[in-house]
């Protein structure tokens, strides 16, 4: 009887302890070719790109006209970074790498700008990584982020929105007067509970509406800056007239008073803008 009790209770422990252990979700490493060419086209071409776009771009000259945050420049620095170039891929023949251990995919685009993809099926979460360099302007160019989308973008990627993710773009360049150091400024839009409205006289494009944050990263060692991930501004959006030939993307919320990362202050603010024009048609 003791003997039996003992066995029992060993039992018991052992399914006690395994059910204690946290299992950690597993990245994907079964990957095809054509799943992963897929995958690249979704993160350069996926519709949801453009409401990126238009919350990292469009949405601080808007809020700070005269902010560097909102300067024209960083739009033609953006067209240089990894995730904005494009592979004709009729012509040329993606050439993966991978997996590693920890699951990443590598994608050369040239010699000097790589993107680095991982996915989670059970999660339905895309990580992505690029790097950029370029010897002409001397500077580096970092995106990072990563995308939980609606559904399985292995089985089905018609449709597809990221429900909630987190999207950074930096700009890396040695210091002037230390060039071990690497000055950085940054942009990072997250979100959360995001849904899609489609736009029936423009294609049916779709507009991710819901609440998000946008922070700044300015670190400038040679100006004794340091702003790490600080938040700009908090907000919600929605569009109204979906239907019509001018639809109307409200945001509100609260911004940082001047745009300047370096002081303090919030305020209020509800912007009314029409997409016609955020969409270049």
């Amino acid at each position: 009887m003791k003997k039996f009790i003992v066995l029992m209770l060993i039992i018991f422990f052992v399914f006690f302890v395994s059910g204690c252990v946290k299992q950690e979700p597993q990245a994907d490493k079964d990957l095809s070719s054509t799943e992963l060419n897929n995958i690249y086209d979704l993160v350069n071409s996926g519709e949801y790109n453009k409401s990126i776009q238009i919350y990292m771009l469009g949405l601080p000259g808007n809020l700070w006209p005269t902010s560097p945050v909102s300067k024209s420049e960083l739009s033609k620095l953006i067209e240089k970074a990894p995730m904005a170039k494009s592979i004709d891929k009729v012509s040329i023949e993606l050439n993966w790498q991978g997996p590693d251990a920890d699951g990443w995919y590598t994608l050369t685009l040239d010699s000097s700008s790589y993107l680095k993809i991982r996915y989670y099926s059970s999660l339905k979460k895309l990580e992505l990584k690029a790097y950029s360099s370029t010897d002409t302007l001397r500077f580096v160019v970092v995106e990072e982020g990563y995308f939980v989308f609606n559904k399985n973008i292995r089985v089905d990627t018609i449709n597809v929105y990221p429900v909630s993710g987190k999207f950074s773009f930096y700009f890396l360049a040695p210091s002037k007067n230390d060039p071990n150091k690497m000055n950085k400024f940054g942009l990072t839009l997250s979100w959360d509970d995001i849904s899609i409205t489609s736009l029936s006289q423009f294609n049916n494009i779709g507009i991710l509406t819901g609440s998000m944050g946008l922070y700044i990263t300015y670190v400038d060692y040679d100006q004794n800056i340091n702003v790490n991930n600080k938040l700009m501004a908090n907000f919600t959006s929605s569009v109204n007239g979906a239907d019509t030939t001018d639809p109307i993307l409200i945001i509100s919320g609260t911004k940082d008073s001047d745009g300047d990362p370096t002081t303090d202050g919030y305020d209020n603010f509800n912007l009314e803008l029409p997409l016609a024009n955020l969409l270049g048609t």
